[in-house]
């Protein structure tokens, strides 16, 4: 999916450092624009061409500013979810389940508020075609949910203890599977209320196992409260 410069050119000049405080309101501004057309037409329609049109500034310098198609569409998914993360509830101790849980609702409403663009990305994570750095962009900004709650959730001694690797694999299940059910409820097959059921339902599910002894009736109360 890689898009080349205007024909004539010779490829993408070596990129200059932008740091002043009007080239930088210039990178926000193309990367507002690079929101808005994602959300329009997805990874796949997304140009290069289309977006110098919008954001009013030349091909070549959003490939001197940015480097690649990729890199744009990579930093406009991070620069739309991080610009969001100061309206979340703020994240609870590792042991406080519910408040984790409140907090997987709040992104949730706010991923349903994004239909569109949530069904483009959600199409991207799983393509099998997709570039590496746009797929990375996508896990790194879930890992800081899920990843970092697994984290606490260990030291706060809810959870067994966990080597680095089994965090990571434990928080690469919890993304997987929310991905997934973002895809169901793109695609009209679940309700906005089920893809949220499922979301705390897996959770709890998933760490039913690993949860120390003191903690699992406090696990199996919000499986029965959710169930009811």
């Amino acid at each position: 999916m890689a898009e080349t410069p205007a024909e004539g050119a010779s490829g993408p000049e070596p990129r200059r450092k932008y740091d002043s405080p009007v080239m930088q309101d210039r990178r926000q501004r193309i990367l507002l624009e690079a929101q808005a057309l994602l959300d329009e037409a997805g990874v796949d329609g997304f140009t290069i061409r289309e977006l110098s049109r919008r954001a009013g500034v030349a091909q070549r310098t959003l490939y001197n500013v940015f480097g690649s198609k990729e890199d744009i569409v990579a930093s406009a998914i991070e620069l739309h979810f991080t610009s969001r993360l100061g309206e979340l509830p703020p994240p609870g101790a590792g042991s406080d389940i519910e408040a984790y849980l409140a907090r997987m609702d709040a992104v949730l409403d706010r991923a349903m508020r994004l239909r569109r663009y949530s069904t483009a990305m959600v199409a991207v994570f799983f393509s099998p075609g997709v570039d590496r750095r746009i797929y990375d962009s996508l896990r790194r900004i879930s890992e800081t949910g899920s990843g970092s709650w697994v984290r606490r959730a260990v030291e706060d001694r809810l959870l067994a203890p966990l080597t680095p690797l089994d965090q990571e694999r434990l928080s690469n299940l919890l993304v997987n599977m929310g991905y997934a059910n973002i895809t169901d409820w793109a695609a009209g097959r679940i309700s906005g209320d089920e893809l949220k059921f499922r979301y705390r339902f897996n959770l709890l599910l998933c760490i039913r196992p690993l949860a120390r002894a003191p903690h699992r009736p406090m696990i199996d109360a919000l499986l029965r409260r959710l169930r009811e």
